[in-house]
């Protein structure tokens, strides 16, 4: 069973509520906490702390929108299957400055910091009481200052506008505001943003030195991970190199097996928080909640808005042997976004749509559905070129860990039935879209609402592939050759070869051919094709577009979503707008971002 962190509503709101102005629990309720009183103890404090931690578990962030409704449709790893509300200026990088799901994630990422600032001050108060207690409470103090640290690394890769160019950040907030003036700091610089998130983890380190075994909260290693991850953001790779060689050689975390990097996205408890992960966000399905709405939830229901189609086996067969039935299964979620068809190129597969299905002629209408017994299937033809680029790894096979495709690969349904990926109803009438389905983090033994729109998955936020990576690029001009050998060992992992050792797969320069099509700006490019690969889907890729500002190259290639063509607005193209409600609470003296 996962060693699991439960966040309870009353305690968040407990927390703001007893750490902002006293006026607010002068009562006389002798049943009620006072702010005096509150917290007392360490075991109070923990309580605050966990509160920090259900930050992440909010519908702005992990709970709902942060994927499927922001990085996603940024970076264009979703295309949607139609032009939905707000969804369609943010794939063309063009939010709107009312955007719910943007003003959602920006009030969630602030609430995250004030949670974290809360606990952090609950920590202090209680050492002050009980100092015996300081061994206890430095250590909730570095998980306390690793959440601050991780929520605004999360509202910087949205809000920032970007480093090279000068400009701002978020507003610093360390500690719980007071007054109204503390209620509306100004935006910082990009620099001291960064500084300022770099800082907190320098502060949280020491403190964290040590604790690694329970790794559903920050170890010293998660913090040295996000650490190198805002050195590399912030564009200082050299400060980034030392810290990512102490997690290479001092970490004990290793590159997991290929069986198991192709299982960990899944919510499969024997592959979450394996020995790759330095940090992952817990998620844990909530039997008492129904998705996503009405506050915390310990599960995500970011996988009911991408659920993968299944098709349905029970659908009608047809006299004509000319025409296909459009009839699918739900998807027991809303299934609004799938793979954007460049993607599946990208990654090598070369094949176009399999077109409209034709007339089985083994079907058996009497024997029970199977999806080798259905009266339309794709022509064999396809399906047998489609296997032989699997098998032969023709494209390349992080692939398959990522996108299902439609009537070749398998799942299960709601009855438990073997059955293959389809395409969003809506797309049934354009057979040249290939619309494969997002697997990351979906349920494969069902369908997305047997789990109650609360996905147990987790997300993995650090892990090493990821390190080795960001070490590559760091030392590719220094040290090319030790550079290139850490992008083949992820490389070789990939294929199924040991890590360690040359293999057939190598790259023997940073400018060979990946996968990537002829015109692509990844072609000749080892590096970022290879963290695009390792890292689709997990929300990384919109960090790299961002520090690369490979924005104009990105449009080149992607061209266009369901919404329209793409246009590259330039700076505007990186950044979200701040919210026009939180511009308003301002009085308009919050400066907005450039472009907006």
């Amino acid at each position: 069973m996962k060693n699991k962190i439960y966040y309870i509503i009353g305690i968040v709101f407990l927390t703001v509520a007893l750490s902002g102005c006293s006026d607010f629990l002068d009562v006389a309720d002798k049943g009620s906490a006072s702010s005096a009183e509150f917290p007392s103890t360490a075991d109070e404090a923990s309580l605050m702390l966990t509160s920090s931690y259900a930050g992440s578990h909010t519908q702005g962030l992990y709970t709902f929108y942060w994927l499927p409704m922001g990085i996603y449709l940024y970076d264009h790893t979703s295309d949607t299957d139609g032009s939905y509300d707000s969804r369609a200026t943010q794939m063309s990088n063009n939010t709107n400055t009312d955007c719910p799901y943007n003003t959602q994630t920006y009030s969630d990422v602030m609430r995250w910091i004030q949670l974290s600032n809360a606990a952090l001050e609950g920590i202090e108060k209680v050492r002050a009481i009980h100092p015996a207690d300081s061994v206890k409470l430095n250590y909730m103090k570095g998980q306390a200052l690793f959440n601050r640290a991780l929520a605004y690394w999360h509202g910087q890769i949205f809000f920032e506008i970007e480093s090279k160019a000068g400009g701002l950040g978020l507003p610093l907030i360390d500690k719980v505001p007071k007054t109204i003036d503390d209620m509306m700091p100004q935006r910082a610089t990009t620099k001291d943003s960064w500084n300022f998130i770099i800082s907190t983890l320098n502060e949280a380190i020491p403190l964290l030195k040590g604790y690694n075994t329970d790794l559903t909260r920050a170890t010293e290693w998660a913090a040295k991970g996000l650490l190198a991850k805002s050195y590399m953001q912030a564009r200082y790779p050299k400060k980034a190199v030392p810290v990512l060689e102490d997690i290479i050689n001092h970490s004990g975390k290793i590159l997991v097996a290929t069986s198991i990097y192709e299982n960990m996205f899944y919510a499969d408890e024997k592959n979450e928080f394996n020995k790759e992960n330095l940090y992952e966000i817990d998620m844990t399905t909530n039997i008492n909640q129904n998705g996503p709405w009405g506050g915390y939830t310990t599960g995500s229901g970011m996988p009911m808005v991408f659920a993968p189609w299944p098709l349905n086996l029970d659908f009608r067969d047809k006299a004509s042997t000319t025409s296909y039935d459009i009839i699918t299964n739900s998807t027991g979620g809303w299934g609004n976004n799938y793979v954007h068809d460049a993607n599946v190129a990208r990654f090598g597969f070369a094949l176009p749509a399999p077109g409209n299905r034709i007339h089985n002629p083994n079907f058996v209408k009497s024997a029970a559905r199977s999806i080798t017994n259905i009266p339309w299937i794709i022509d064999p033809a396809y399906t047998a070129q489609s296997n032989d680029i699997r098998t032969n790894k023709k494209a390349d096979p992080r692939l398959y860990v990522s996108a299902g495709q439609p009537y070749v690969d398998t799942f299960k349904d709601a009855l438990g039935r073997e059955t293959f990926y389809d395409r969003s109803p809506a797309l049934n009438n354009m057979p040249q879209v290939l619309s494969w389905n997002h697997k990351k983090f979906t349920n494969r033994l069902g369908t997305e609402s047997q789990l109650n729109f609360s996905s147990p998955a987790n997300y993995p936020i650090i892990r090493l592939a990821d390190i080795y990576l960001l070490y590559a690029e760091a030392l590719k001009d220094s040290l090319p050759s030790k550079a290139l050998e850490y992008v083949n060992k992820v490389h070789r992992r990939a294929y199924n070869y040991p890590v360690d050792s040359p293999s057939p797969v190598d790259y023997t320069s940073f400018t060979d051919a990946t996968m990537a099509q002829a015109g692509d700006h990844l072609h000749n490019d080892v590096l970022k094709y290879e963290r695009w690969a390792e890292l689709f889907a997990e929300g990384q890729w919109w960090f790299d577009v961002r520090r690369w500002e490979i924005g104009k190259e990105e449009v080149a290639y992607y061209k266009a979503t369901r919404s329209g063509t793409l246009v590259y607005n330039g700076i505007g193209y990186y950044v979200q707008p701040i919210p026009k409600t939180e511009i308003e609470r301002y009085h308009g003296n919050l400066q907005q971002s450039e472009g907006y």
